[in-house]
C-alpha cells in the first residue's frame, strides 16, 4: 500500500512539476518559423523562381498533405520506429543509449522525431542538460501538436547540406523534383542526409548510391519495404541534379518581395517565345546602334500581363540587360495622339474626315514641324492620326482646353507627369517627357476597354479600380482609325498574311531615335514593344536614315499577335451614327464640300472660334481659300478673330538669315510681310529704332537689314502687336 502511495505521490509530484515549468517555460515553436524561400509559379503553375529566404537558406516547405506513405515509411524506419506509439521519448531507445555510452561501446543516439524537433528550436550543444531540456520540450510537443504536425515540422527544418533546410527544399535542390516525384531510392537517400548533412550531402553519384543502399538494407531488414520494392530500389542508380535556382522572367520576379508560393499571371510559354522575338530583332537594330528592346503583353479583359520582357537579355552586361524597359522612363513618342483624337471626337471639334488644317504654327515661340518637315495643308483627322503629323494634334490639344490631354492623365495619376501643364507645353503631346512602356501599354487596353482605365497586374487574384475616361463610341471609332493605318514601311508580305489580325497600332519615335515604340490592340490582348539603349545613347544613321518605331518596333508587335492567334474585331457601340457632316476645316462661308461621316450620336459638330489662327489665315489667302480678310467678317467668329495679334509669316522669329558679303545691299533685302485680322487696317512696321513702315495687311515689302540682331514689329490699326527678333550675318 505504502508502495502505492509513493507511486501516486511522485506521479503528482511530476505531473505537478512538468505543469510548473510548461507554466515557467511556454513551448516557444516560433523558433521553428524560419523566413520561407519564395517559388514563383506563371499562370499555368510552371515555376518560375526559387528565391533564397531573407536569411539565405533554401527552405521550401512540406505541406502535411503532401507527406507521401512512402516518405512516412522511410523516415519513420530510418529515424525512429517507435514515433506512432510513444508520448516524445522513447524509453528504452535511452536506457539502450545509456548502456552503449557506459561501457565505452560505439555511442548511439536516443532522440526521437520529437526530440530532434525541440533540439531544432536551439541548435545548441548535446549536453546531458540540453537534453534533459529536449526531453521537457518534447512532451510540451506532444501535448500539443499531432504525430502528422510533428512530423511535418521534423521535415521542414531538418538540416540537409550547406544553407538546404527541410526535405522539400533537398527534394528540389538535389534532384530538381517535388516530393512527390521522387521514388523509393531518392526519398531514402535524402532521409539519410540529416544524421550527417556536412558528410551525407551529394558529392558523386557513387557515394549518394552507397549511402541510399545501406538504408534500404536496414529499412528491408526491419520489414518496413517489401522484398520487390527493396530489390528495384537498390538496382537503381540515381544521380543529383543540382542546377542553379531557377530564375525566369528575372525583371518581373525582381519586383516580388513577399514569401512563399506566388502566382503570377505569366504564360511562360508565351513569355519566352515574345523573348525569342526580341533577341532576334536585336540582332538586325544593332546596325542602327540598338541593343535593347522590351515588350509587353497584357490580356484586356482580366488586365493580367502575360509576358513580360524587360530587356533583350537579362544576362547581357555589355549592354545593361539587367535594366528593366517597361518599368523606365521613355519617350512616348506620338503614342498618345489617340487619347486626344478620341477627346476630340467626344466634343465634337472632329469626325473621322473632318479636315483639319496642317500648317506651320507659332506657339509661344515654338515652331512644331512634321517628322517629314512638310506640311499636307488640308487633311482629313483620319489622315492626320494615321500619318501621325504633329500640328493637328497639338491643335486638337490647344482646342480642348480642360479637356486636354494633361488633365486626361492627370485623373488616372500618372506618376511621371508631375509638373504643371505650362511646364510640358505643346511637348506633351509630342511625347516630350517620360513615360513607362507598361502604362502606355495600360493606356492602349483603356481604348481596347471601351474608354474604361485599369492598371495591369502580374500577380494572380489582384484587384484594382476601374475609371471611365473616354466612351465607348470615340474608342470604337479611334479604333478603326489605327487599325487602318498604313504599313509601307513593312515587308509587303504583311499584307497578304491570311491569319495576320486586324490591329489598331501607334508607333513613336523620339528625337533622334532615342526611343522606338509601337503600341498595338485587339479587343482581346495589347502589345507594346519598345527599342533603344538604356545608356540613353542616340541611334546611328544605317543606309541614310534612322530607325523608326515603324520600322522597327512595328514588325515585332505583329510577329507578337501572330503568336497570339485568331483574334475577333470591335462591335460597333450603340450611338453611332452616319450622317452628312460639312468637311471644311473651317466653314467660312458656304460648306465647299459634304460628306457622309461616322458620327457620335446627339454631339453637336462644331469648330471652336480659336481655331482661326494667324497662320491659319495666312494659309487660307495663300491658298486662294478665301480672297481676302473681308471675307471672314461674314463668319459669326469674326468680332473674336479681329481681337487676335498680327501675324508675322516673314521673317521667322530666332532665325538666323545669311547674305553674300560681295553682294550689293539692293540685292540682300528681306521680305516683311503681316497680316491682321482686321480687314481694313493699315500695318506699321517698327525695325529697332527706325521710323514707321507703312503697308497694308498681308502686303510684302522689302527692305535691307544690317549685319546684327534686329527687333521687327508689326503694329495694325488696333493697337494690337506681333515682335519677332532676327539676326542677320555676312559671310
Amino acid at each position: 500500500m505504502k508502495i502505492i502511495k509513493n507511486i501516486i505521490l511522485t506521479l503528482l509530484i511530476t505531473i505537478f512539476l512538468f505543469w510548473l515549468f510548461n507554466f515557467l517555460y511556454p513551448l516557444d515553436i516560433h523558433r521553428l518559423q524560419k523566413p520561407k524561400s519564395t517559388l514563383i509559379y506563371d499562370k499555368n503553375h510552371q515555376l518560375l523562381c526559387v528565391k533564397l529566404s531573407s536569411d539565405g537558406y533554401l527552405r521550401i516547405p512540406i505541406k502535411e498533405e503532401e507527406i507521401s506513405q512512402n516518405i512516412k515509411q522511410i523516415v519513420l524506419g530510418y529515424e525512429d520506429q517507435y514515433f506512432e506509439k510513444h508520448f516524445g521519448v522513447n524509453p528504452l531507445a535511452i536506457i539502450r543509449a545509456l548502456w552503449f555510452n557506459l561501457t565505452n561501446q560505439h555511442k548511439i543516439g536516443a532522440s526521437t522525431i520529437t526530440m530532434q524537433v525541440a533540439r531544432m528550436m536551439h541548435h545548441k550543444s548535446r549536453t546531458i542538460g540540453q537534453k534533459l531540456k529536449e526531453i521537457f520540450q518534447a512532451l510540451q510537443l506532444e501535448l500539443n501538436y499531432s504525430k502528422d504536425e510533428i512530423l511535418t515540422l521534423y521535415l521542414n527544418n531538418a538540416p540537409y547540406g550547406g544553407n538546404v533546410e527541410g526535405f522539400a527544399s533537398a527534394s528540389f535542390r538535389y534532384f530538381n523534383l517535388p516530393p512527390s516525384s521522387l521514388s523509393i531510392s531518392q526519398i531514402a537517400y535524402l532521409t539519410s542526409i540529416p544524421k550527417n548533412p556536412n558528410r551525407n550531402r551529394p558529392k558523386t553519384d557513387r557515394d549518394i548510391n552507397s549511402i541510399k543502399n545501406r538504408l534500404l538494407k536496414r529499412l528491408y531488414g526491419l520489414e518496413l519495404i517489401e522484398k520487390k520494392s527493396y530489390q528495384q530500389a537498390k538496382d537503381e542508380k540515381i544521380s543529383t541534379n543540382i542546377k542553379n535556382l531557377p530564375n525566369r522572367v528575372p525583371h518581373l520576379t525582381n519586383y516580388i518581395k513577399d514569401s512563399g508560393e506566388i502566382q503570377t499571371t505569366i504564360d511562360i510559354t508565351l513569355q519566352n517565345r515574345v523573348q525569342r522575338v526580341i533577341t532576334s530583332q536585336i540582332k538586325t537594330l544593332k546596325n542602327f546602334g540598338i541593343h535593347n528592346g522590351s515588350a509587353i503583353v497584357i490580356d484586356n479583359k482580366t488586365m493580367q500581363i502575360l509576358a513580360y520582357v524587360g530587356s533583350q537579355d537579362f544576362y547581357d552586361n555589355q549592354y545593361g540587360g539587367q535594366n528593366d524597359g517597361l518599368n523606365s522612363l521613355i519617350s512616348p513618342g506620338s503614342t498618345l495622339k489617340p487619347l486626344i483624337y478620341a477627346k476630340a471626337l467626344e466634343q465634337g471639334i472632329i469626325t473621322p474626315l473632318k479636315k483639319l488644317y496642317d500648317v506651320p504654327l507659332f506657339i509661344d515661340g515654338y515652331k512644331p514641324t512634321n517628322y517629314s518637315k512638310l506640311y499636307l495643308g488640308e487633311v482629313t483627322a483620319t489622315k492626320a492620326l494615321q500619318y501621325s503629323l504633329n500640328i493637328p494634334a497639338v491643335e486638337l490639344d490647344r482646342l480642348l482646353k480642360d479637356k486636354s490631354l494633361y488633365t486626361l492623365l492627370k485623373k488616372l495619376n500618372i506618376s511621371s507627369l508631375n509638373k504643371s501643364k505650362n511646364y510640358y507645353g505643346s511637348a506633351l503631346a509630342l511625347g516630350g517627357w517620360g513615360l513607362r512602356l507598361r502604362k502606355n501599354a495600360e493606356l492602349f487596353a483603356m481604348l481596347a476597354n471601351g474608354g474604361v482605365f485599369q492598371p495591369s497586374s502580374y500577380l494572380q487574384n489582384s484587384n484594382s479600380s476601374k475609371i471611365e475616361v473616354l466612351t465607348p463610341q470615340s474608342t470604337y471609332l479611334i479604333s478603326n482609325i489605327l487599325a487602318d493605318a498604313p504599313r509601307t514601311e513593312f515587308s509587303s508580305s504583311w499584307e497578304f498574311i491570311k491569319d495576320m489580325p486586324k490591329v489598331a497600332f501607334k508607333t513613336g519615335t523620339s528625337a533622334h531615335a532615342k526611343d522606338m515604340l509601337t503600341i498595338g490592340y485587339t479587343p482581346q490582348y495589347t502589345v507594346g514593344v519598345w527599342y533603344g539603349n538604356f545608356s540613353g545613347k542616340a541611334s546611328k544613321i544605317y543606309n541614310n536614315h534612322y530607325a523608326t518605331g515603324l520600322q522597327s518596333a512595328s514588325p515585332t508587335l505583329f510577329k507578337i499577335f501572330k503568336l497570339l492567334g485568331k483574334q475577333s474585331w470591335f462591335k460597333r457601340p450603340k450611338n453611332i451614327i452616319r450622317q452628312p457632316i460639312c468637311q471644311d476645316a473651317i466653314q467660312i462661308d458656304k460648306c465647299k464640300k459634304r460628306v457622309t461621316d461616322y458620327v457620335i450620336k446627339d454631339i453637336k459638330l462644331k469648330t471652336p472660334c480659336s481655331a482661326m489662327r494667324g497662320e491659319v489665315l495666312s494659309y487660307l489667302i495663300q491658298n486662294r481659300t478665301i480672297d481676302s480678310i473681308a471675307q471672314l467678317s461674314k463668319h459669326h467668329c469674326y468680332e473674336r478673330w479681329r481681337e487676335y495679334k498680327p501675324l508675322i509669316t516673314n521673317p521667322i522669329h530666332n532665325k538666323i538669315y545669311t547674305h553674300n558679303r560681295l553682294l550689293p545691299n539692293e540685292l540682300k533685302k528681306t521680305m516683311l510681310q503681316c497680316y491682321s485680322f482686321d480687314s481694313n487696317s493699315t500695318i506699321y512696321w517698327l525695325i529697332d529704332k527706325e521710323p514707321p513702315i507703312v503697308s497694308k495687311s498681308g502686303e510684302k515689302i522689302y527692305r535691307y537689314l544690317t549685319p546684327n540682331k534686329h527687333t521687327i514689329t508689326c503694329l495694325d490699326e488696333g493697337a494690337k502687336i506681333q515682335s519677332v527678333v532676327v539676326e542677320m550675318k555676312e559671310i
